[in-house]
């Protein structure tokens, strides 16, 4: 396989001329998720345990959704690395084709995040804020930590699946479990380097911080392409490449 420097290069050279839409594809599904965020408080207030519970089902129930519009988004990238036409109009093309079978991937990979997560809010949803600085700092810290926690474990549950999307956008009729079982089998000794090629985008968020984040317009579609570099040299598509 290349090696992570190689497809991070060939990640850029795809994303020439192209950036501009692979950012406003990523902006699209973010404000997606963000909306969704707003549309479940407001429909779910509240901080007692009731609404608590009401609010994550309700959230998982639009994750499934947001999944569709995500293979839309991986499908518009897998389309601009491979030099073909794309547009828009990939976002929403799951929604029209089988979308019965993204959102059995969907619910697999956000029902493994959401069992990781059931403890950790359980144990947060009993902290005590507390009523001085001091204590509420330390609230804070505390939850943040284990926020981060939760969603790296969730991360090393769930990257088997990566592939998923790409596989459904290359066979749009193959089924959910098929799209699953062909990423497991796809990655089986990969997941190590994928895992790598993931830590090693952490330097440029984190140095992101120094343009109030900005960067990240450009980072999270570096990544993304990146990633699709990685699925595209799984299939052996980079052969020729250099």
């Amino acid at each position: 396989m290349k090696s992570i420097r190689e497809l991070k290069s060939l990640a850029r050279q795809a994303m020439a001329g192209n950036t501009g839409w692979l950012i406003l594809a990523l902006v699209a599904y973010s404000i997606l998720g963000f909306g969704g965020s707003m549309i479940t408080d407001v429909f779910f207030p509240g901080s007692d345990l009731p609404a608590l519970i009401l609010s994550q089902a309700f959230y998982f129930l639009l994750t499934l959704v947001f999944g569709i519009f995500y293979a839309g988004v991986r499908l518009l990238y897998l389309n601009a690395a491979r030099g073909r036409e794309f547009s828009l109009e990939n976002l929403v093309y799951f929604f029209k084709n089988n979308p019965d079978h993204v959102i059995v991937c969907t619910f697999a990979v956000a029902l493994v995040s959401l069992l990781v997560s059931i403890p950790i809010n359980i144990y947060t949803y009993h902290l005590e804020v507390g009523n001085t600085i001091e204590e509420q700092m330390a609230w804070a810290v505390q939850t943040l930590m284990l926020t981060a926690a939760s969603s790296l474990l969730a991360e090393l549950l769930t990257i088997p699946f990566e592939m998923i999307y790409f596989l459904l956008a290359d066979d749009p009729e193959m089924t959910g479990t098929q799209a699953i079982k062909g990423s497991v089998k796809m990655l089986k000794g990969k997941l190590g380097k994928l895992l790598l090629l993931k830590i090693s985008f952490i330097p440029l968020m984190f140095l992101s911080a120094f343009t109030l984040y900005l960067a990240l317009l450009w980072v999270l579609p570096y990544m993304e392409m990146t990633t699709v570099m990685f699925y595209r040299d799984l299939r052996g598509e980079l052969e020729d490449r250099i």
